[in-house]
């Protein structure tokens, strides 16, 4: 197969590495977003202009900005599943509250075998998170990457998290004239100690398939790259998605284990709406693992998410009709969004869709749906989506339609230009 050269591939190196062991790399942040990651005032207040914040679902800020009661604002910057949380997650922290005074389990053992057994894997190989993205973090600080590709438009946190643990970050860059699809045969992983995909990634939700990532986790064994697959929004797509369930990578339960130096990344915040709780959880080998939850402090998930994410797995259809219900309100909602004159909705496979809006300033478009109280995201901070791009969740159909009323009248009025 022919090596392409790392222009053909799409791979942008982002700064140099600052080398020596443990030395924050210098890579820079791509145009559209603030160098210090802030992506906005401490106290909460707006963004300086022309800056996207770097992350959604912040309403405390939007609502002091405004002046109005959070409660008033609809919230589309942050991508939580629309049925809410499940009715037994509620029910067990509200049964949990009197656990308050004491201490949560130490190593959440309990939960731990809960998520390994809605993952497929060995207890062993599972390692609980308070949320995934402290996960992200641990992975990067204990295994301390030195050169990581990162596909991107993605989630900027691989980033963050790598580049504080020393590594130098490239980009990989998947393109708008490919529908942002990542072709694996053109990424190359030698040279790197670590690759991030995020599957189906954020913002774009374009899914990768089981097999193409099976190819790929072949090429980074081969090369002796640890491959990092998020799959955080993957229980919108449907059962055996998951690398894990269709043990395409050799890793099924009851087919050898999770290999070494492959690490899948879970978050229970969009699947089951524990945003506020924080629980997610990470799939790797017997020994990573181990070494992952050895270094990590004790009492990290609090009662109330350990309660909750417990009574969520137990749910057993709830998944299964928030892929009903996620599917339908999402086919409504890409049809109305593509109704809109200068409106250009991507296709989708999570609970979020990644508008174009041609000939617009994307941060002009949040600013007037904001005052509109309506939250979108903002996506100039990601690599590659410097401008032009918003991300809207899939929310209630009647929430979906007053977005729909408010773009339509925002992009009718010509404003944002």
């Amino acid at each position: 197969m022919k090596r392409h050269s790392e222009e053909e591939q799409g791979v942008v190196d982002r700064g140099e590495h600052a080398g020596g062991s443990g030395g924050v790399a210098g890579s820079e942040r791509v145009a559209g977003g603030r160098e210090d990651g802030a992506g906005g005032r401490e106290d909460g207040g707006a963004a300086p202009v022309g800056v996207a914040p770097e992350h959604g679902g912040r309403r405390r800020e939007a609502a002091r900005r405004l002046g109005i009661p959070k409660e008033e604002l609809l919230d589309f910057s942050a991508s939580i599943n629309p049925l809410g949380p499940p009715e037994a997650a509620v029910g067990a922290v509200r049964r949990t509250l009197a656990e308050i005074p004491y201490y949560p389990e130490e190593r959440a053992g309990s939960l731990t075998e809960l998520i390994a057994g809605f993952l497929g894997i060995a207890p062993e190989e599972a390692v609980p998170g308070n949320g995934s993205i402290e996960l992200i973090y641990w992975l990067a600080a204990v295994l301390r990457p030195r050169s990581v590709l990162i596909v991107e438009p993605t989630f900027s946190e691989y980033r963050r998290a790598c580049e504080a643990a020393g590594a130098r970050c490239q980009s990989f860059a998947v393109r708008p004239e490919d529908g942002f699809q990542l072709d694996v045969t053109r990424l190359d992983p030698r040279g790197h100690d670590m690759v991030f995909v995020c599957n189906p990634n954020n913002p774009t939700g374009q899914l990768i398939l089981a097999e193409d990532l099976s190819y790929l986790w072949q090429k980074c064994r081969s090369a002796g790259a640890a491959l990092v697959v998020d799959e955080a929004f993957i229980d919108f797509v449907g059962p055996g998605a998951s690398l894990l369930f269709r043990g395409a990578a050799g890793c099924a339960a009851g087919n050898g284990g999770v290999p070494a130096g492959l690490f899948v990344i879970r978050s229970f915040t969009k699947s089951f709406a524990l945003a506020g709780l924080r629980v997610g959880a990470l799939a790797a080998a017997v020994d990573s693992a181990r070494r992952l939850r050895d270094s990590m402090p004790p009492w990290r998930i609090n009662v109330l998410g350990q309660a909750a994410a417990a009574a969520a797995l137990a749910e057993g259809d709830y998944l299964a009709r928030t892929r009903k219900e996620t599917a339908r309100l999402r086919a409504r909602l890409q049809a109305d969004l593509a109704a809109i004159d200068g409106v250009e909705p991507l296709p989708s496979a999570a609970n979020f869709i990644l508008c174009r809006v041609a000939g617009r300033n994307a941060g002009a478009v949040t600013a007037g749906l904001e005052r509109q109280g309506i939250l979108v995201r903002d996506c100039r901070s990601f690599a590659g989506l410097e401008d032009g791009y918003i991300r809207v969740a899939v929310r209630a159909g009647h929430e979906n339609h007053q977005l729909i009323t408010a773009l339509n009248k925002i992009m009718a009025a010509g404003d944002g230009r």
